[in-house]
């Protein structure tokens, strides 16, 4: 269970989506955040959730716009 306001967790939900990314990626950050928000993280911590959310972010390496 999230630690963070029902709002702040929407408002991630949505600008993923946007964005074109999975879920995954939302739930990634979300972690990140409830863990942020229950400790002090360490600088070795916050590499680790910072890595773990770059690597479910989908990359568009076509060249062409998001737009397309």
């Amino acid at each position: 269970m999230s630690n963070l306001d029902h709002e702040v967790v929407r408002a991630i939900q949505e600008s993923v989506r946007e964005a074109g990314q999975t879920e995954k990626v939302a739930k990634r950050i979300e972690a990140w955040l409830n863990a942020m928000s229950a400790s002090e993280l360490s600088a070795n911590d916050e590499q680790g959730y910072l890595e773990n959310v770059r690597a479910a972010i989908t990359v568009n390496v076509a060249g062409g716009s998001d737009e397309d």
